[in-house]
């Protein structure tokens, strides 16, 4: 919507595969975000591979930090009708609906969008196909026809737009940048010659000023400088949506830096090239989603025994088995956490936006290699694939813990034992061709030498030194803060991963009205920091958990540690859970 004080607005361009939908919204994200405006943005797609089916860029331009890509949309750009038709449900009172006012071909009537704008709505037909002719002598300039016809109606800064256009096509050729330009400049002159202005959005060509080091980046993209600025010397991999993005990114940088990408046969092949490179001492890393996850549970279980550091980055998508690949949902924490045969303890972590998508997988390898074990970083399609205005974070990233890495001794060659039994049940950890430091790794439960062992009394005592390292990563990694209103709550909100950004926007209107709203956000998941859950449980007259699964998985941990009774706000919606299920059950508690 659009604030008497400020910009937020939130748009969405509708078209088929093809039509250019996804690369107007790109080009509009960039301009915004060069002007100093905070966006997020977020992209719908169908899932399958050959190119059909509805596509939707989604974007939410604010001249405040932005914590979620927003509700109801204030305006929808048709670039198909009949797709765009089935979005007039995500539309507020009052949007705008721009559409072509002459398709090139006769259209029925209820197949054109202009036959369903509501009073109250307000529609713009510009000539999209014919100005997209007239400057390219082709139609398929008619998302960037749009875009002019946008920055002329709600008076966005044209040259931002345009260097957007410029930048994307300079890598093909000139004229073919300067063509794009011309619709560019046909749709902005339409709008402000032959259409009246009667919506409310209005930038009023204000550029607020963004910061030189402004970056527009995706989570996934995030997560590929992370692997690059820590020092990963090896990505192996299985293509899967929505985690390829990070694989194609690091197939092109890391081969600069001396490291080694190898597309694999499946995600076992790819687990078990990340394990051997772990044990090799090389930063090692794969990507994968929920259905390449189960494939690599009996080879994570293989890194806890063995006490091998890898990192696993699993974008989570819409479930069980293939699901919904296009879709979001946080359904795979029970697998991070749980997924293995016997007793198979890692730490599982999860950012709460792009920013800490770098932060978090940079110190995933930290943890890896201090507590010698495989970590879990769990994203998920909209945490990944969704486009922020972010400053890259400098420093050693403290706020996250600092951690040991613990290596052998060559002095203590004689009497090397690999697993030994230790207080924090870290062991000195030696690197394949280390005088004199040589074990055996495999999957048997062993002695300190790493010798088969099977006797209850020796499966006991590892099975315990292998969780002391849960109890020294819990201590080291500090408890999260509380945040919103102190003291006794009202209610109190726990959430994680990308359900965050919601969670906090929920709890600014809840304390806006007068209740005393607070939250918890835990990004260490597994293991969790019990005294903090506990705390801020007591304090909480009504508790909730928000997530974005059917089952609660993260409810059902802190249930555990709090006995009580907890309020589930459990949603599968395929996309990001609106803040307003959230309020909508805080306020139903209040009363």
């Amino acid at each position: 919507m659009t604030e008497l004080n400020g910009i937020d607005v939130t748009l969405r361009i509708c078209g088929a595969a093809g039509d250019g939908s996804l690369a107007a919204g790109s080009f509009l994200n960039r301009a915004a975000a060069r002007m100093g405006y905070h966006i997020m943005n977020i992209d719908f797609y169908p899932a399958e591979i050959r190119g059909f089916g509805k596509s939707v860029a989604h974007t939410r331009i604010s001249d405040r930090p932005v914590l979620t890509p927003g509700g109801l949309a204030d305006c929808l750009v048709s670039l198909n009708d009949l797709h765009a038709i089935t979005e007039l449900d995500t539309l507020a009172e009052g949007a705008v609906i721009l559409y072509d006012s002459r398709p090139p071909n006769y259209v029925e009537e209820d197949e054109a969008i202009a036959g369903f704008i509501e009073p109250g709505m307000i529609g713009y037909g510009v000539p999209l196909g014919e100005l997209s002719s007239i400057a390219t002598k082709s139609a398929r300039s008619r998302n960037i026809v749009a875009l002019g016809a946008l920055s002329g109606i709600f008076r966005l800064p044209p040259e931002y737009l345009r260097d957007a256009i410029r930048e994307r096509f300079a890598r093909k050729s000139e004229e073919i940048a300067e063509t794009n330009i011309r619709a560019f400049d046909l749709g902005l002159e339409y709008a402000r010659t032959e259409l009246v202005k009667a919506d409310a959005i209005d930038f009023g060509e204000r550029v607020p000023g963004a910061s030189d080091d402004i970056a527009i980046v995706s989570g996934n993209e995030a997560v590929a400088r992370a692997c690059l600025d820590a020092g990963v010397r090896l990505y192996a991999g299985y293509p899967i949506t929505p985690a390829t993005k990070i694989m194609e990114i690091l197939a092109k940088e890391l081969p600069k830096q001396g490291g080694v990408v190898v597309q694999t046969e499946d995600e076992i092949s790819a687990i078990g090239h990340v394990i051997g490179g772990g044990f090799a001492g090389k930063r090692s890393i794969t990507a994968t989603s929920g259905p390449g996850l189960s494939l690599m549970s009996e080879f994570l279980n293989l890194a806890v025994m063995a006490e091998v550091p890898v990192v696993v980055v699993n974008g989570q998508r819409g479930g069980p088995s293939t699901g919904l690949p296009t879709k979001t949902e946080q359904s795979d924490l029970n697998i991070a956490v749980f997924g293995g045969a016997g007793d198979s303890p890692r730490p599982v972590i999860a950012p709460a936006d792009v920013t800490e998508c770098y932060e978090l997988t940079v110190k995933a390898f930290e943890v890896a290699e201090a507590f010698q074990t495989p970590v879990i970083v769990l994203t998920d399609l909209f945490l990944g694939n969704r486009v922020e205005d972010i400053t890259w974070p400098e420093g050693d990233l403290a706020a996250w813990g600092t951690y040991e890495n613990r290596i052998a001794d060559p002095s203590a060659a004689e009497d090397y034992r690999r697993f030994a039994v230790t207080p924090d049940g870290v062991s000195p950890r030696s690197i394949p061709g280390m005088p004199g430091l040589h074990y055996p790794a495999t999957g048997l439960e062993h002695d300190e030498w790493g010798l088969p062992e099977y006797s209850p009394e020796n499966h006991l005592r590892m099975t315990e030194k292998r969780y002391r390292k849960f109890d020294a990563l819990r201590d080291a990694w500090p408890a999260s803060e509380p945040e919103g209103a102190g003291g006794e709550l009202d209610v109190g909100i726990i959430s994680w991963g990308s359900t965050i950004g919601t969670t906090r926007e929920a709890l600014e209107y809840l304390n806006g009205t007068g209740m005393r709203a607070g939250g918890l956000f835990p990004r260490l998941i597994w293991p969790l920091h019990t005294e903090s859950l506990r705390e801020f449980s007591s304090r909480s007259r009504n508790l909730i958990v928000a997530e974005g699964n059917h089952s609660g998985q993260l409810a059902n941990m802190v249930e555990t540690v709090v006995c009580r009774e907890i309020i589930r706000v459990t949603e599968i919606p395929a996309g990001p859970i609106s803040s307003t299920r959230i309020i909508e059950a805080a306020g139903g508690l209040s009363g």
